[in-house]
């Protein structure tokens, strides 16, 4: 079976694989340390997944969308999430989720000082940010002295689409996985990072092997085909020019989609970033 042609590398199928798999920890640990520029003095040296499906909101019930969820050796909380197609109100969304895992940590009766930092990694596969700089991150400052009043909350928004590869010999282990995940790179340049970059050449042969496996690369099919239908439905209906027709007829093929997907197993968190249905009204067609 030969490796998969032009493979997203943020499919969720594919990314969870990737990163989210104890047998290959190894990356998770490189990914994270790269991105969050950690040093030898605060390197991530292991790390437990999480079963998502175990963090409800303590009120709703809801179930965070959190594409990979880990512990860290020092007890500090990550969520990695994909997020492929453009939301309004991301930034409230994304700070909704953080809060959710941050305040989920505490069980009746334990104390304020159990609370450990919490960082969630947004991967965007479009621009939302008004810079021009691809990895922005965010902390709770001081107005005026810009100190941090306390490192537990920290979200990062890396927009792959605003990564410009110049020089490869000079790039940053952050710029090497986001030229990895970014569509502007290409394989040939990829390949290039690969040869001075180990971490990156297992992440480059790993795609064979996912490419290997039936039941993922069906996984994964069926995910590529669900976000197809979904942008083509879009760009139809702005083709057509009809703003209530683009709000209904959207909406009517989401919900298509989103039975297809729930017929083929698909991830409800998954299934709400492709149609942009929310998870209330996924869980209702699921009925």
């Amino acid at each position: 079976m030969e490796k998969i042609k032009d493979i997203n590398r943020l499919n969720d199928v594919f990314f969870k694989s990737l990163l989210g798999s104890k047998e290959r920890k190894n990356l998770t640990l490189n990914f994270l340390n790269s991105i969050l520029n950690k040093d030898e003095d605060s390197y991530f040296v292991d790390i437990n997944f999480l079963d998502k499906e175990r963090l409800p909101d303590i009120e709703t019930g809801k179930v965070p969308e959190l594409d990979i969820l880990a512990k860290l050796n020092d007890g500090t909380l990550i969520n990695v999430a994909i997020q492929v197609t453009k939301h309004e109100y991301f930034s409230k969304r994304s700070l909704y989720y953080w809060s959710r895992l941050y305040a989920y940590q505490l069980n009746k009766g334990q104390n304020y000082d159990e609370l450990k930092q919490t960082i969630t990694i947004n991967l965007l596969n479009f621009n939302y940010l008004p810079y021009e700089t691809c990895h922005n991150s965010y902390h709770v400052y001081n107005d005026k002295t810009q100190d941090i009043l306390i490192d537990d909350l920290e979200l990062h928004f890396i927009e792959l689409n605003k990564f410009k590869l110049s020089d490869i010999r000079k790039l940053r282990q952050a710029e090497n996985w986001i030229a990895y995940f970014s569509p502007k790179c290409t394989d040939e340049q990829r390949e290039a990072i690969a040869m001075n970059n180990p971490v990156i050449k297992e992440a480059l042969n790993y795609e064979m092997v996912f490419s290997q496996d039936e039941i993922k690369r069906r996984q994964y099919e069926i995910q590529e085909k669900a976000i197809r239908d979904y942008n083509s439905t879009i760009l139809y209906n702005r083709q057509e020019g009809l703003k209530e027709g683009l709000k209904k007829g959207a909406e009517d093929k989401a919900i298509e989609i989103a039975l297809k997907m729930l017929e083929n197993g698909s991830d409800i968190n998954f299934i709400a970033d492709v149609t942009g249905l929310s998870i209330e009204k996924i869980n209702e067609i699921k009925k």
